[in-house]
């Protein structure tokens, strides 16, 4: 009977492969932008060996393919110059007519936050300059974006989720803003259709965007790729382990209204003692959670004494990755419940009729939505003290006991059973499926647009790779490389943006930046420098409109043969005369010190230590010498995290880079 049942299983299968319809990948919809003269990749999918005809209206040719063994098929179709819109006609079992196709200039977008930031902006914290005019002013059918959807995968995908888009104020609020401006200046300047593919996501690494063939000879990642193999065939137990769990679908809730009915931990006496420990200050991604998205509690017993008793309490925190709820012995004494405020210092209050001699329970509910999460902030800013007396202020950094309650997918809370902490009884894998893991970002999110013609590529990220500059400066061009051997039409342009100032602490963001200036090594590749336009205080500077255009000033220059500059003074080479040392730059026509001198200066001799240098250009070079050092060998501008006002720029306007003129990493 089994057998029986089998082979009716299989006939029926057979029969619905045979009369399939064909279906198209998502890129290819309404509204889409292929990519002006050339010959353009159309796939999709069908039956196995169904004949597949692929024509349009734009020149009326068509292509004939028949389907693989798989069901995939691709043709090839030349595309003529800019204009639209037209239609593109997909016939097999079935017929699909693709309406509002224009062909123009066809841009990828990637990254991080800053690429993924949205015309919107993440308000109150992270607004975006001119925003609501530009929005208001948006309406363009000339330039369309497509935002591809978050997705992870341990294997690459065949389609993704996403819509093509055209520009107004109902649809631009939500695209990104520094694709968006890039996208606008070029349809300005060349007056033809521009579209847009964003694929992006906040906070990830250059890792997870490199496929695994090209990332599994990094050395520091061989075994990542290894657990990757290994976890392949368990990722769907793990996944349908969570799926199964109770949930709570936000919908269009406020985050701080929706129950998850954990609210009892904030009581003094809940029992935690079968909680794990985790040390803190620490992005939980960097501990057990590992890639996680959702609710964790943290707790911590401390101790009041006498002095402190009957007195207000100032509870420090430092920043919370995204959201909090506060408690102290059961009592909410603080919260901050609104998304962009990830980067703010939390300190609360207890009031003083609540401060009493012996034990205290201090429990924070944190929710992460999406990235990096956890209580990650400075660990000098964890502490707590009377009000008044912070010189005698008691670290509160260390161990906490944490529990993950609510695991947040697709805006889907999946809720673990609080009293036998059942977060830490699912399924486990050698490799974390997310957004920080190598591979996983490509796998999902680039693997199924690889191919799509495109003019070129811009990139936005680095930050989520501060402290590691030297795998970054050889893992960022295998990343530019592999995605080229990919797309398999070239060295198309890869243009990308040098990452704005911000204070990492010890994390040395000058030296990803320099690694990002070493990466315009690998062929066609520009930079888009951007130390005076940074904002010291938030990672996310609020002018994308200036990004967008520096951007565009390289493809102005090297793809639509515009004699324009497109960089400011690059460092090229040094000579070292005496006690000086003389310094060479690309794009240095009209080299100049804004504000009358140059600042920011700093040389070195053999024992590598580095001293405030006097700078001056002469002759379209900058000399620079100290007192300090008579036999340099080596100068650096620029070379830390924050910048109040860059002073290097050349006759077109724009900034230098930083640069240290000798290697800085061993």
């Amino acid at each position: 009977m089994k057998r029986l049942l089998l082979s009716a299983a299989i006939a029926i299968s057979l029969f619905s492969a045979v009369k399939a319809d064909v279906k198209m990948p998502s890129l290819f919809t309404d509204g889409m932008v292929l990519q002006q003269n050339c010959k353009a990749a159309v796939w999709g999918f069908a039956s196995p060996g169904e004949k597949i005809t692929v024509s349009n209206t734009w020149n009326n040719d068509s292509q004939t393919v028949t389907a693989g063994n798989d069901g995939k098929w691709k043709v090839n179709i030349k595309t003529t110059s800019a204009g639209g819109p037209y239609a593109l006609i997909i016939k097999g079992n079935n017929t699909i007519f693709i309406n509002d196709v224009l062909l123009g200039e066809v841009w990828l977008a990637s990254g991080q936050s800053n690429m993924e930031m949205p015309m919107e902006g993440w308000l109150p914290e992270c607004p975006v300059k001119n925003g609501p005019q530009d929005i208001a002013n948006s309406n363009n059918p000339k330039i369309r974006i497509f935002m591809v959807q978050r997705g992870v995968s341990f294997v690459p995908k065949d389609d993704l989720e996403g819509q093509w888009k055209q520009a107004n104020p109902e649809n631009t609020p939500k695209f990104g803003a520094t694709c968006y401006y890039f996208a606008k200046k070029l349809n300005s300047e060349l007056g033809i259709p521009v579209g847009i593919i964003n694929t992006s996501w906040g906070g990830t690494p250059d890792e997870s965007w490199i496929p695994e063939d090209f990332i599994k000879n990094v050395p520091e990642y061989t075994q990542t790729v290894k657990d990757i193999n290994a976890s392949k065939d368990k990722a769907d137990e793990k996944e349908k382990w969570t799926l199964s769990r109770p949930h709570v679908e936000r919908r269009d809730m406020p985050w701080e209204k929706i129950d998850l009915g954990d609210q009892k931990i904030s009581d003094k006496a809940f029992d935690d003692n079968a909680w794990k420990t985790m040390t803190l200050p620490k992005s939980w991604e960097n501990d057990v959670i590992k890639t996680f998205d959702g609710v964790v509690w943290f707790r911590k017993k401390i101790n009041i004494t006498p002095e402190m008793s009957g007195k207000e309490l100032i509870i420090s925190l430092g920043a919370i990755d995204d959201m909090d709820i506060t408690y102290f012995n059961g009592k909410e004494i603080g919260k901050c419940m609104l998304d962009g405020f990830w980067q703010k210092e939390r300190i609360y209050t207890v009031p003083a009729a609540d401060v009493k001699t012996g034990e205290a329970v201090i429990a924070v509910r944190v929710l992460d939505t999406q990235g990096g999460g956890g209580i990650c902030g400075n660990a000098n800013s964890m502490k707590y003290y009377t009000k008044g007396n912070e010189k005698n202020a008691i670290s509160l950094a260390g161990n906490w006991k944490f529990l993950p309650t609510a695991e947040l997918k697709s805006n889907v809370f999946y809720k673990f059973n609080i009293d036998n902490q059942e977060f830490y009884q699912r399924p486990t894998l050698p490799a974390e499926l997310g957004e920080m893991t190598a591979t996983c970002l490509y796998n999902a999110m680039v693997a199924p647009i690889a191919g799509y013609n495109i003019a070129g590529a811009i990139w936005y990220q680095g930050e989520a790779n501060v402290g590691r500059a030297e795998e970054y400066s050889r893992t960022f061009p295998i990343m530019i490389n592999s995605w080229r051997n990919k797309w398999d039409i070239g060295d198309f342009p890869f243009y990308f943006v040098q990452i704005a100032p911000w204070d990492y602490g010890q994390g040395q963001s000058q030296e990803i930046r320099e690694a990002q200036r070493l990466s315009l090594n690998v062929k066609n590749t520009g930079m888009a420098v951007t130390l005076d336009i940074g904002d010291n205080d938030n990672i996310h500077p609020a002018d994308k409109i200036t990004v967008g255009e520096r951007l565009a000033l390289w493809a102005f220059k090297d793809v639509y043969g515009k004699n324009n500059v497109c960089s400011g003074p690059l460092f090229k080479s040094q000579s070292i005369n005496s006690n000086k040392i003389t310094l060479t730059f690309d794009y240095a026509d009209g080299l100049k010190a804004i504000g009358g001198t140059l600042k920011d200066f700093e040389i070195a001799g053999k024992d590598g230590k580095y001293y405030s240098a006097t700078a001056e250009i002469k002759d379209g070079k900058v000399e620079v010498y100290s007192e300090k050092v008579k036999k340099p060998l080596s100068v650096r501008y620029l070379w830390k995290n924050t910048v109040d006002k860059p002073t290097l720029f050349n006759g077109a306007g724009l900034p230098a880079s930083s640069f240290q003129s000798t290697r800085c990493w061993k």
